[in-house]
């Protein structure tokens, strides 16, 4: 006699629950359960002189941003906080994510780290940053060691 094996995954109770949602969210999409992870759109501009970085940061205040640059990426970061318009309401849907989030992005020419310069406007956070000149020497001394 042959058998055939069957695996259900690491626990049948979750995929279970997980067949149960696809099946409501056939039925009606606004019922979504999922997690939600929340990485806020960058885009990334570069002229002769500067590089620009742009973050979708709608709802947070500036006081919430943590900004870090060195000479090739730039680390955006913060915390965007929950939404609460009515004390005792239920959701019906739920997209606007919120929570901690970090963006990661390398740059796509050397920066001069000292000049990058932060603005938040109407959601939009804006970073810009000089290039390092490709060809800027530094001249080395050679010194005696007597």
């Amino acid at each position: 006699m042959t058998y055939i094996k069957i695996n259900f995954g690491g626990n049948f109770e979750d995929e279970f629950q997980k067949a149960v949602d696809e099946v409501f969210q056939l039925v009606r999409p606004a019922f979504k359960n999922y997690e939600c992870i929340w990485r806020p759109s960058i885009d990334v501009y570069e002229s002769v002189e500067e590089i620009i970085v742009l973050a979708d940061m709608a709802g947070l205040n500036k006081e919430e941003l943590h900004i870090e640059v060195n000479r090739q990426k730039i680390k955006i970061a913060g915390i965007r906080k929950a939404i609460q318009l009515l004390q005792n309401a239920r959701y019906c849907q739920a997209e606007i994510p919120h929570g901690y989030f970090e963006r990661t992005i390398a740059l796509p020419a050397l920066v001069d780290a000292q000049s990058a310069v932060a603005s938040y406007a109407d959601g939009i956070l804006m970073v810009r940053m000089n290039k390092q000149p490709a060809n800027k020497m530094h001249r080395v001394t050679v010194i005696s060691t007597k």
